[in-house]
Parts: C-alpha cells; structure tokens; sequence
C-alpha cells in the first residue's frame, strides 16, 4: 500500500510527461516529415499510435493475470439466486477479458467496464457448507478458499458465525462480502430489560425511545476487512414511522434477523423524544404456518381496539409470506383499520400480484429501481438464457423476469470488487498449503489495499457507481452510504406505486401524491348530501308533480320507492340531511378505455355526489374506484322469458298420468294373465269338479275358467271390483295373487298421479334454464349496455358464458339501454326474446305485469346490492354499521315485501305454480317396470307348478290303477283339451278326478 502511494505520484508524472511530448510532435511533425516519403495519412497513424501509448495507463501492456473469486454458499443453494448471480457475474467477466473490446460485445454491461486500465481474468472457487450457521463449516470454507489464493470472499454471515468471521478476516487479510444482515449483538436482547411477556408462546412487548437504556450489552463490531452489501434501511423506517405518526404497532416474524432489525429501529429511537412500542409475535411456534398466521391475525383483530391496526411483517419464508398474504386477502370487513408495512424483503422481489391493484393498505421498501435501464438489461439477460433457468429452483418459478434482492447485491458487490482490484497496481499472488492457513503468515494479496479502495468511495472520485441497488457506495466501517430507499404503497382502493423516497441526504421525499388523501373526513352534520340514484321500478320512481291533494311535490318527496324509504330510514338513524338526485346519464357506472367512469360511479369518482342507493352490484372493479357498503339485498343473474300461454285441455288427458308405453304393457299384461289362467286351470285337475246342479246330465265334469271367464276375472281384478268365480287350485291362486298386486300397484299409481294432471294445466316454454340458451341461436338474449351483467359476460372464463357472450357480441341489437326497455322487449317478443337481469328485478316485473317469468335457476350466485360512497368518505363506517343493523332487524325484508308483493304485486305467486306444473311428470316404464317382472315371474311360476301337478296326479293314478303313465296322462290330456269326460258311471269315474279310494276309473 505504501509503495502503492509513492510510485503512483511518479506513474501520473511520467503520463504527464507523455502527453506534452505528444502534443509538441503534433505541431513539429509535419514540417519534418515532409523529407520522408511517407505515404498520406501515416503521420497521423503514427501520431495516434503515439498517443494512445501516452494515455495508456502504466500497466496497460501487461499480461493478462487470473484471479479466483472466492464464494461460500449452501448446499442447498445450488440453485439459488445468489448462486446464479455469482456464476452469471464470473461468466461475464470471462467473456469481458475473452473479448478484445473492453466490454464482451452484446452480452456484457456497464457495470464491468470501463473499471480499469486491465483486463484481467477472474475465476470462481466455490465452497458448499451444510450449515451457515456454523462457525466450524464457515471457518474451513474460508480456510480452503484462502489456501487457495483468492481475491475476496462472497460468503454467509449469522450472528453466531460473526465473531469467528470478523476475526478469521482481520488476521488473514482476506476481503469478506455479504449480503447478510448481521450483526455481533444477540437477537434475543431486542426486548431487554422492559420486556413483559403476553399471553401465547412466542410473544413479547418491547418499547424504545424516550432517551431510556437500551441495553446494548455490547458494541458494533465492523471489521477491517467485511463488507455490507445490504444497506441498513432503519433510518428510512424512521421516517416513514414519523411521517405517519405511528406509536405502536404488531410485529411478525420469522428469523433472528428480523429481531435484530427491531432492535436497531429501537436503537435508533432511544436518543430520540418519541416513544414506541410492539407487539412481537413469532410465525415460527406453530408448526402449521398457515395455521400460525390465521391466529396471529385473529389475535390481532380482538386484541387491538385502535380504529387503525399497524401490523409490521418481517417475514423471509415464501410459503409463510404466501399464506399470510391469503389470510391478510380474506379479511374483507376490517381491511379499511388494518395497515401492512413489509420489512426485509423487497417489494420487487415480492409476490405482490394479489394487492396489484389496492385491496389493503400495505407499505414497503425497495432498493431495486426497475425504471434504470442498467437493471431492465440486466433482467432479460440473466432471464434469456437457458442455462440460467435450470439454476433456478422450482420454487422461484413463479418470480421469472423478477430480479431477487440477493442476485442484484451480488451483482453490485462483483462489480464493486473489480473496480477497486482493477484501480489497483497489479501484484503477483501467491498460492498457499491447505495446512497454511495461519494468522501470521503473509496475506497472498494486500488486501488492505483492496479494502480501502472500495471503502474509499465517494462521489466526486470516480470509485462509486450506480449499480442495479442505486448507488453503491461504502464508508470506512464497510456499510452501505449514500443509498437511496423507494417506499412503496398501495390503498384499498389504489394501485400499489411508489409514492416516496428516502436518501440519507435528501431524506423523506414525497414523489407521488397519493389517491387517498388523508384528513378529507368531513363532519356529516354541517351540509347536505347528494344522493345520486336511477329511475327503476321499485327502487325509485317519480310520484307526479302533485300530491293527492293538490300539493306541489319539491324535493324528495317526488320520489318513492323502495330506495326512497331506505335512504329515509338510513339517514334519520345517522344524522344527516339529503338530496335525491337521479343520475344524469341513465347508467349504473362502467368504465371506459380512458379509464374514466360514467353512471353512478362516475359521479362519486368525480366527487359530484356523496352517496349511491340504487340497485347496485358490487363488483371488484367498481370496488377500486369507490367504498361500498356491506350488501343490502343478494341477488344473481336470472333469465326472464315471457309466459307460455294456457294449452288447450286434452279430451283423452286422463290417460296422460300413465305413458302410452305403459298403457300398452297393461293391455297385453291383461290378456297373457286371462290366457295363463285358462291354460292352468285347464292343466290342474283341481280346478275340475262333477256337476251336482239337480236336473244336469249325469257324469258332467265342469272347469269355472272358460276363456271368457279368464278373461272376466282377471278385468274385475283390475278394476278392483270383486268376481263371482275363483281358482281352486294352488297354481291359480298364485297367478291370480301376483295380478292383483300388480294391479293394486298400477291403480294406486294411477290414481295419485291423475290428481295432479287434473288439477295442474302444464305450460311449457321452449327454453328451461340458461344452458339452453346457450345451446341454441333461434332466441336471442341480452342485457343492459352498461352495467355488471355486461361485464360479467365479458370476463367470464366459463364456456357456457363465454359462448352467451360471444353471441351477444356479434348481434348488438340484443342490448338495451334500461332494465324498462329490456322488460319491454321481452313483452313484445313472440317468444324469440329473453332477457337476462338481476333475479330480484326478475321477480318484480314477473309480479307487475303477470307476463314474464323466471326460467330455470340463477346464472351465478353471490352477487349483491350495496351503497357506495366515494373513497375514504366519512358515511362508509355508518352506513356500513346502519345496514348490518337494518338486515338484522328485519327492515329490509319488510321494505321489500312492501314494493315487491304489496304496492305492485297483483298476481299469485307464480314461482310456485310454475314448480308445481313442472312437478307433475308422466310416469315411465322404468318407474314400473319391476311391476311387470313379478307378474311375469308369477304366472311362468303358476304354469310349471301346473305342469307338476299333472305329472304327479298322472303317476298316483298310473300306480294305483296298475296302468301305465301313458294311459293315464292321454286320458287327463284329452279331459283338459276336450272339457268333459262321460262315463257310465259317475261313481266309478269320479277315481279319475278326486282320487277317492272306492272309485274306480272305467275303459
């Protein structure tokens, strides 16, 4: 270093020297070269030869030198963003001193070049540890790396491992470079001497400022040797913390390092007037992260009884931070009292797509200039290539094109290393044993040179630079100096953009005013307010220009409806004085290109009105536009179709409570049973009996069931009257049994279902529900022009909406202006015309005029009316609590019964007649179809049970006659077939058919 500082008087000199002899030959040279036969022009390309020698710094001519670029890192981090930072910054060095320009072509940016008069190479000595908290794994590293001749250490700092670092470093004069925020004082001192433990594990109150005792119990360790990349942002926290006068707040963590960024913010504040205090919670006691969130959150909500919540997140963890911002995105009705401020992470590196667009009020910091054009360049090129994707780990694949606070500080650090080496004389390095690593031998490069030469940057110098973090530069403890800090913030109803900046020398600096102003709430009670709303039947319509009596109506006693008593009832309960003004342009509220609102909304954006009590939707657009309260009424999209006209009555509609396809089974179910029973009584000697009538012919063998009376039988079972005549035999009764069950199943059905037919006239329409508009073309459909059905279609990702839409689109004729003129319509229409509205307006109009109906079920469900307010505006708290108050009461409902069925309605209900007529359905044969199955089962049942029978009376008889079977079975064959049997006597021949003992059957 010393020899450095006097020779570099005498280099400067002799280029001094370089110059004056070079602009002297400049005037000399011509007059003396003309004796020479020199060609034209060399003289100047001798003279610029000359001078670019002369302005070559010394050094330029030398040789090329490799240096190793030392990194630590975890096993883990394979494929992290520093490590892909690392690697990409030493590939862009290689290609630098690889290329004959100083920078590598298209490849290469400014940050490495022009940084020196050499262009020496530098290569990566990676060392991998399994724990960077360990101090033994983090000293071998080092030792291995310094062994191994290195330039300078990109490396893990802790808390623990500190100490050893700074003290490794100091004594082996070895530059060490990290990104960590680290410090030698303990984390778990952050609360000392005034903390009072709460209630729940891993929670704590700390308080700083006052002028009080800290508690330090040590002191800040810098080392000559470490450097910071990361800068300290406490004192811009600071400032935003005064800006907002902020007193307490909750704090979330997870890590030791966010309890030492507390307690520097409290550091900061004890030499200070002002006082705060927090309450720490830790993320990390509950396994269940998402669990742990909920409950912290939860616990905030009941403890706190502030109107305005301050919640300060330090968390690293992305699956912590993920699910604690779902969490933070549920929280719907206290969002307005809670405030976010997001520490240790950067709001460029952070998933913040869900609070995009406002939602929350949120505030942050950033480091990352993503308008610089340096960093724009560096983001496509690190993100361009394939071979740096396959570094990157899966879970950072939802951050592609997003540049991580850690690869930007590498990227700043590298270039930092290499302007300071680079402005350095070069020096031969030295290569140590493995077993060299020793405090007193030599360092293998002056790295005392090296530190000061980074350390020494100022502006003005030449040493410090903007890099990819602002501007980079450092003091002589090692920290960051001269940074700038980008405060981000996002509002309920704002995008989230930087609003402010803070830099050490110009401090808190408001860059973008914000869209929700404070100190706007205005006293209620000291005017009158505008409340803007839209002529629609029922909720507001005009009376006349008179009263009953002949009265003048002024005011608002020209408007009546269900509006016009809710507003009523809303301000006698709050206080305030109102008029009604009905919006100029006829429109509920939509944006256009430009960004501009018109309608209701547009009124309230514009500040032209101070309420909207009107049939409005609340949708998530209108939400970032203005305040609305807690839904007064749900509603959803419903299809209105006109009502089919009565259909004539049916001369044959008793027949209608059974398809035609059951009628028919009945009948051929009829005539097989009457046929079964003719053919079994036939075959059962036991239906068979000898006539006693006096006055008969002797010897007449009768069977009951003839044909005709089959027939007749099995017809008075079906219409459940009684016959004179029944079966004798085991195998009649069955069949006989199974049909008049199954006929007392069929008349029973019959019956209960004829009731309905006869009573209910069935109307059909030729669309059922919105699916069946979706499907066909012949019926057009549409909505009103400006409003949330329109936009509902249009954003829609469902198929069936998206098909609905499209139709829409390419036929504008199917769009009205007014809900009044859509009703029309549909009136008008000869069934080729339906209207798609909110169901409540659908009931309305469907009661009023007795004409339209509601098709099928909602479109979509969750929707509702709500009142809005501008942003921020002093009603949105009471008309929001006065709502809750009205619903829980009942008063809504008794205000929509009274517009909806009492003052308008004039027709029953015919939601529920609808139902019923929709209700009553023919039956099928599926219904009945095991009806049938018994009574096949049955009767095939009875016909072999018949069968058997013969077979066995025919062998009883064969072996008691001593004749053969054949004998026997012609002769019953022949008795069924033939009806009769005569025989000479009745006596004997009666053996044939009862069996008796003293019978004998005669040839």
């Amino acid at each position: 270093s010393s020899l450095s500082s006097l020779f570099s008087p005498l280099l400067c000199l002799l280029s001094a020297l370089q110059f004056a002899v070079a602009a002297r030959l400049l005037f000399l040279l011509p007059d003396r070269m003309k004796h020479f036969s020199l060609p034209r022009g060399g003289c100047g390309l001798l003279l610029c030869c000359f001078m670019w020698a002369a302005a070559a710094p010394p050094g330029a001519m030398a040789a090329k030198k490799t240096y190793l670029i030392g990194g630590i890192f975890k096993n883990s981090s394979l494929q992290s963003a520093s490590y892909a930072a690392f690697n990409f910054a030493i590939e862009q060095l290689r290609l630098r001193s690889d290329s004959g320009d100083r920078l590598a072509g298209p490849a290469s940016f400014s940050w490495f070049g022009p940084l020196g008069g050499r262009r020496d190479r530098y290569e990566a000595a990676v060392e991998f540890v399994e724990n960077p908290e360990d101090s033994f794994q983090i000293s071998s590293a080092i030792c291995r790396l310094v062994s191994r001749g290195v330039l300078a250490i990109f490396g893990p700092a802790h808390y623990k491992t500190l100490p050893m670092v700074q003290s490794m470093t100091d004594n082996l004069a070895v530059l060490y470079l990290t990104n960590s925020f680290v410090d030698q004082l303990q984390p778990d001192r952050i609360v000392h001497r005034r903390q009072k433990t709460s209630s729940g594990g891993g929670a704590g109150r700390a308080s700083g400022g006052g002028g009080s005792s800290s508690g330090r119990g040590g002191s800040r360790v810098h080392g000559k040797f470490l450097i910071r990349l990361k800068p300290v942002i406490t004192q811009a926290l600071i400032a935003i913390i005064d800006h907002e006068n902020w007193e307490r707040f909750f704090f979330l963590y997870d890590s030791q390092s966010a309890l030492l960024r507390l307690r520097e913010l409290f550091e900061a504040y004890n030499n200070r007037d002002a006082t705060i205090s927090a309450d720490i919670r830790d993320l990390t006691d509950n396994s269940d992260r998402s669990a742990a969130a909920a409950t912290v959150l939860n616990y905030i909500d009941k403890k706190s009884k502030e109107t305005l919540k301050r919640v300060f997140l330090d968390v690293s963890d992305q699956e912590l931070q993920r699910k604690l911002f779902a969490e933070i995105r549920s929280i719907r009705s206290s969002r307005f009292n809670y405030h976010y401020l997001i520490m240790g992470s950067d709001m460029n590196e952070l998933n913040m797509t869900s609070f995009r667009h406002g939602g929350v009020n949120i505030t942050g910091f950033s480091l990352l200039n993503a308008s610089n054009p340096k960093f724009r360049r560096f983001r496509d090129e690190f993100w361009s290539q394939e071979e740096r994707l396959r570094r990157w780990p899966t879970k950072f694949d939802n951050l592609q094109g997003v540049v991580p606070l850690s690869a930007a500080l590498m990227l700043d650090g590298m270039e930092a290393l290499v302007r300071a080496h680079e402005q350095l004389p070069a020096v031969r390095q030295t290569r140590r044993q493995a077993d060299d690593c020793l405090p007193t031998l030599t360092p293998a490069y002056p790295a005392a040179s090296l530190s000061g030469a980074i350390k020494s940057a100022r502006h003005g110098t030449g040493a410090g630079f903007e890099g990819l973090t602002g501007w980079v530069e450092f003091n002589r403890t090692g920290y960051r100096d001269r940074f700038r800090v980008q405060v981000f913030e996002a509002g309920v109803k704002s995008e989230l953009l930087p609003i402010s900046e803070w830099s050490r020398d110009g401090g808190f600096r408001i860059t973008r005013s914000k869209l929700r102003k404070k100190g706007l709430r205005l006293n209620f009670s000291n005017r009158t307010r505008v409340v803007t709303s839209i002529l629609s039947e029922p909720f507001l319509m005009l009376r006349g220009n008179t009263s009953f009596d002949g009265t003048p109506l002024v005011g608002n006693e020209r408007f009546t409806g269900f509006c016009a008593d809710f507003i009523k009832q809303l301000a006698r309960k709050i206080g305030f004085d109102y008029v009604i003004k009905p919006v100029a342009d006829g429109n509920f509220g939509d944006d256009s290109n430009n960004g501009t609102w018109n309608g209701m909304i547009g009124e309230l954006y514009r500040q032209e009105a101070d309420i909207a009590v009107a049939p409005l939707t609340i949708t998530s657009k209108r939400e970032k536009a203005v305040d609305f309260s807690t839904p007064y009424m749900e509603v959803g999209l419903s299809v209105m179709f006109l009502r089919p006209t009565k259909a004539e009555s049916d001369r044959f509609g008793f027949m209608k409570p059974l398809s035609m396809e059951i009628w028919m089974c009945i009948a051929f179910a009829y005539l097989g049973v009457s046929v079964v029973l003719f053919v079994v009584s036939r075959f059962s000697p036991y239906e068979w009996y000898m006539s006693q009538e006096s006055g008969g012919p002797p010897g007449r063998v009768i069977n009951d069931f003839s044909i005709f009376n089959s027939l007749w039988f099995a017809l008075s079972a079906f219409m459940q009257q009684g016959g004179d005549i029944s079966p004798r035999s085991l195998s009649g009764r069955i069949v006989g049994s199974v049909w008049w069950f199954f006929t007392l199943i069929i008349v029973s059905s019959y019956t209960a279902n004829l009731a309905a037919f006869l009573t209910v006239e069935r109307m059909s329409t030729p669309i059922q529900s919105y699916e069946d508009l979706a499907k066909q073309t012949k019926i057009k459909y549409g909505v009103v022009n400006s409003g949330s059905s329109k936009d509902f279609f249009r954003e829609s990702t469902s198929q069936d909406f998206r098909r609905m839409w499209q139709f829409m689109e390419a036929n504008p004729n199917v769009f009205v202006d007014t809900i009044q003129e859509g009703v029309n319509r549909v009136l008008n229409s000869n069934n080729d015309y339906a209207f798609l509205l909110e169901s409540t307006m659908n009931e309305y109009y469907s009661q009023q005029n007795c004409r339209t109906m509601k098709v099928g079920g909602n479109l979509e469900s969750g929707r509702g009316y709500g009142i809005a307010t501008p942003s921020g505006s002093d009603l949105r708290d009471p008309i929001n609590l006065n709502v809750l108050q009205l619903k829980e009461k009942g008063d809504i409902s008794a205000l929509q019964t009274k517009w909806w069925y009492e003052k308008q309605g004039s027709c029953p209900n015919q939601e529920k007649d609808d139902a019923k007529k929709n209700s009553a359905q023919s039956l099928e044969l599926q219904s009945v179809a095991g009806l049938f199955y018994i009574l096949v089962a049955g009767t095939a049942f009875g016909v072999v049970l018949s069968l058997l029978e013969f077979g066995y009376r025919c062998a009883l008889l064969a072996k008691r006659k001593k004749r053969s079977f054949r004998e026997v079975a012609r002769d019953m064959l022949i008795l069924s077939t033939r009806g009769r049997l005569t025989v000479e006597c009745p006596h004997e021949s009666s053996d044939l058919i009862d069996g008796g003992a003293s019978r004998r059957f005669l040839k």
